[in-house]
């Protein structure tokens, strides 16, 4: 697309504005660590928004009102605003910075072909096609297409370094209105009185950030040494050899190797049909997922294990972006689903406090499954109803099985993401059989 970039209100001088900088978590900082990770790490979904409400009186697509709709929703949100910054010399974990050189208009795709709400074109109607993200500018895209029924696909890709599932949620509330009329406020600039911290401040404003969250300097000093000096030193070392140990990664070989070809299938279901069927079975919906999940694994070993995310919010870290820990979750996929389910139950109520599978059995590690409980109402885009979503996992791209759902409007939408030569098709179909109650014991 070549219109002019939307102008953004004039700034302060640089010399009257503080530095910005937000910290990465540990745990964040891998999904930035290397190139495969960081392409590994792009979470995506799809929403079909109705179609009518985004046309012109012509019926051409009205491109110009949805760029002012997504300015309008966006341009005033702190999150689509932040970029990647590095500490000078690794001395610290990486920052979120104000992107001063902030265009609306590189986030936005407009596809000019007419795309299919079909399997083979689901990633490349979420954006995956549009290449990796630019770590030099905010981690989001979102991708806007036209699909054959009239309707429109709005595709989005967000980098998980910068949220998990719940925040993810909120972000998407950001882009959505309540009712098709609702008005959006005119963005103003969040960071017009800030300025993105250079690499140099960075260790200089996380010394003085940590300083204040110390009671006195004793407690401060016994705080700092609890943790070992050489993990620190390792950390340090790691980031500022980053770019050379990185160059090994750059090949052809160990990017197919990692990063394989993938494709992903989806079904909507009655979320009331599936929540009957898991009370009836004992559990939730989110056991229902998982133990469907592993009952449609066909691989040579049985014996399964999946990552699950569990939250880790508090009260005190209310401002965290990712505050989840994946536990392993392992089953039989020659098991009765009602007894996988109950298995299934167990664990998630049981964790310990670091969440790993205390299985005596070396399972085998298939893939992720996570559910998102979104809003229970419809939602709108630029006037336009949502009609259905299909949420992508954050899954490792050697993972042989991983699946995602979404609660929305009284639909629950999964979509299951699996290597490009396995029948994904028929993996989802069994797991609509399973979690609606359709299944045929003898086949299923």
């Amino acid at each position: 697309m070549t219109a002019e970039p939307i102008a953004v209100a004039a700034q302060p001088t640089a010399t009257k504005r503080r530095p910005y900088a937000e910290f990465m978590q540990i745990w964040e900082e891998g999904y930035v660590s290397n190139p495969i990770s960081f392409e590994m790490m792009h979470t995506q979904m799809v929403a079909v928004l109705e179609g009518a409400p985004l046309r012109k009186p012509d019926g051409k697509l009205d491109r110009e009102r949805i760029m002012r709709y997504i300015e309008a929703a966006c341009g005033g949100s702190e999150f689509f605003r932040l970029r990647l910054q590095r500490s000078l010399l690794g001395l610290t974990p990486p920052a979120w910075v104000p992107d001063e050189d902030f265009d609306i208009r590189r986030h936005v795709h407009f596809a000019d072909e007419i795309g299919t709400m079909t399997s083979s074109q689901l990633w490349t109607l979420s954006g995956h096609s549009d290449g990796v993200l630019s770590p030099k500018h905010p981690l989001w895209r979102v991708r806007i297409t036209e699909l054959d029924t009239g309707d429109v696909a709005l595709g989005s890709i967000f980098h998980h370094a910068s949220l998990d599932g719940l925040s993810a949620t909120k972000i998407l509330g950001t882009l959505m209105q309540r009712s098709p009329d609702q008005p959006i406020a005119s963005p103003r600039d969040p960071f017009e009185s800030a300025r993105a911290a250079r690499r140099v401040e960075l260790p200089f404003i996380a010394a003085r950030e940590w300083l204040r969250t110390q009671p006195d300097v004793t407690a401060g000093w016994r705080e700092y040494w609890s943790k070992p000096f050489l993990r620190r030193m390792r950390r340090v070392a790691a980031r500022t050899t980053r770019p050379v140990r990185n160059r090994a990664l750059e090949s052809d070989e160990v990017r197919s190797r990692q990063l394989p070809p993938r494709h992903s299938d989806f079904r909507t279901l009655d979320s009331q049909v599936v929540a009957r069927h898991a009370a009836d079975l004992g559990g939730t919906i989110s056991d229902l997922l998982v133990a469907s999940v592993m009952r449609s694994y066909d691989g040579d070993d049985p014996n399964v294990s999946l990552r699950y995310p569990v939250s880790q919010r508090t009260p005190v870290k209310v401002k965290a972006r990712n505050q989840v820990q994946d536990m392993e979750l392992y089953g039989c996929a020659t098991d009765p689903l009602a007894d996988t389910m109950q298995s299934v139950r167990r664990q998630v109520e049981n964790r310990p406090a670091h969440p790993y599978s205390e299985n005596p059995v070396r399972d085998r590690q298939i893939g992720y499954v996570t559910i998102i409980p979104w809003v229970s109402r419809p939602c709108y885009f630029a006037g336009a109803r949502v009609r259905e979503v299909a949420p992508f996992a954050a899954s490792l791209g050697t993972d042989e099985l991983s699946a995602a759902g979404v609660l929305y409007d009284g639909m629950l939408s999964v979509t299951v993401t699996m290597q490009a030569a396995s029948d994904v098709t028929s993996v989802v179909e069994h797991i609509e059989r399973l979690m609606t109650g359709t299944a045929d014991p003898a086949r299923d």
